[in-house]
Order: C-alpha cells, then structure tokens, then sequence
C-alpha cells in the first residue's frame, strides 16, 4: 500500500487550508455579505416609547429649572 510522506502531506493540508480560507474570504465579501449585513440591520431596529420620547423634553426642561433656582 502506498502512502504520503509527512511532507507531502503537510504540504497538502496548507494548500487547502489556504484554498477553503480564501474561498470563504471571497463569499462573504459579495452579494452574501450584504445579505448578511442587511439582516443583521434590520434586527438592530429599535423602537421607542411615544410616552418616552413626549416625557424627555419635559424632564430636560425641568431639571434646567430647577437648576435654574439652585443658582
């Protein structure tokens, strides 16, 4: 039975290390990647409370004056 030796076959295992690296590098810098990074924007989404958004001026403007008293 014939086998490689360790050198071949080392040198065998980097080749396709650096084919499979580079062929993933390739993929996901392409159409895959924006599809990707589209999903991921789409989940990041944040919605705020309309009572939130009403209630922080109204506080921001309140501590301005009673800040405005201390002084």
């Amino acid at each position: 039975m014939v086998t490689m030796s360790s050198a071949k076959a080392w040198t065998l295992f980097v080749l396709v290390s650096v084919f499979l690296y580079f062929k993933n590098w390739m993929q996901y810098t392409g159409k895959k990647r924006m599809t990707i990074h589209a999903k991921m924007n789409k989940k990041k989404v944040e919605h705020y409370n309309i009572w939130l958004l009403w209630f922080l001026p109204v506080a921001v403007l309140g501590l301005a004056y009673v800040l405005y008293q201390a002084v």
